[in-house]
């Protein structure tokens, strides 16, 4: 179960169908704060100010499909897990496809007890990446960090023992960034 608050972006254009789904959501994110979206109109302008954290979205939409919107997330935001929450995913070319354009999975709509195993598997792996990219960005601010002194030590360094820091210093750059 997923205690924290989180944006849900739902697109989906019949009423029974968005009920059946939220249901589902709330068993794994009892804190969901839902926002929905039944055409593309609405779909496009909630991804603009939504800053959702998690999309599912049905792949027939009247005058949308579903391709489209996972391509327009993976243009504008492409961090954010997507999920097809469908009932029309059942041909495995167009799965493929869809799993090769960045969605983070499917579930069919005669399956939703699926969803939030589903759910949690996906927020999972995006925490994984988030923090990932977090360290990674941590390294190159140390790394940056350690050329700037550096670069001082040895530009100011008449003397041999602030060389010899300055060597320090290189070599834990090199344990950073694994570069000799």
């Amino acid at each position: 179960m997923i205690e924290k608050t989180l944006k849900v972006l739902m697109l989906e254009d019949l009423d029974t169908d968005r009920e059946l789904i939220k249901r589902s959501v709330l068993k794994m994110i009892p804190n969901a704060i839902f926002i929905m979206a039944s055409s593309k109109a609405e779909f496009e302008e909630k991804i603009k100010w939504g800053n959702p954290d998690l999309i599912l979205a049905d792949h027939n939409i009247p005058g949308y499909n579903g391709l489209e919107a996972l391509l327009l997330v993976r243009e504008k935001i492409s961090h954010v897990p997507f999920i097809f929450v469908t009932g029309s995913l059942n041909d495995e070319e167009r799965v493929a496809e869809t799993i090769l354009n960045g969605a983070s999975g499917y579930i069919l709509k005669n399956n939703l007890n699926a969803l939030p195993a589903k759910i949690l598997e996906v927020m999972g792996d995006a925490e994984s990446r988030f923090q990932k990219r977090q360290d990674e960005v941590n390294k190159l601010r140390r790394k940056q960090i350690l050329i700037q002194k550096l670069q001082a030590l040895v530009t100011n360094a008449p003397e041999f023992e602030q060389k010899q820091e300055a060597l320090e210093i290189l070599e834990e750059i090199t344990d950073i960034t694994g570069i000799i």
